[in-house]
């Protein structure tokens, strides 16, 4: 999987891991993201998703403005994995609520 690249990516920590997500309750994965810098996944940037297109292509979506135009991110079982936010640098994004997900490292 090729990793995404900008102009920040050295200041972030020059580091990034392929992390697939899956929901805790039933073990589906829910996407596949890109992260970058050290510290534990606690929000997902919608422009880092890699899979599925669903949420890789949202932050492309001109609809799109707030974080009110979003849903929840849930699982098919009914697990509500995140909630949509507004970061202070102004990226949608969603915040991940703790013991709802499982990571790991993609190799």
């Amino acid at each position: 999987m090729k990793l995404k690249r900008d102009n920040y990516f050295r200041e972030r920590g020059g580091t990034a891991k392929i992390i697939n997500v899956s929901c805790d309750s039933c073990g589906k994965l829910i996407f596949v993201y890109q992260k970058d810098g050290p510290g534990w996944l606690k929000r997902c940037y919608l422009n880092r998703i890699i899979e599925p297109e669903k949420y890789s292509r949202m932050w492309k979506d001109k609809s799109i403005k707030e974080h009110g135009d979003f849903d929840n991110l849930k699982c098919v079982c009914g697990n509500i994995i995140g909630s949509p936010i507004k970061h202070k640098d102004g990226r949608l994004a969603f915040h991940l609520i703790r013991g709802k997900f499982k990571r790991s490292s993609k190799k």
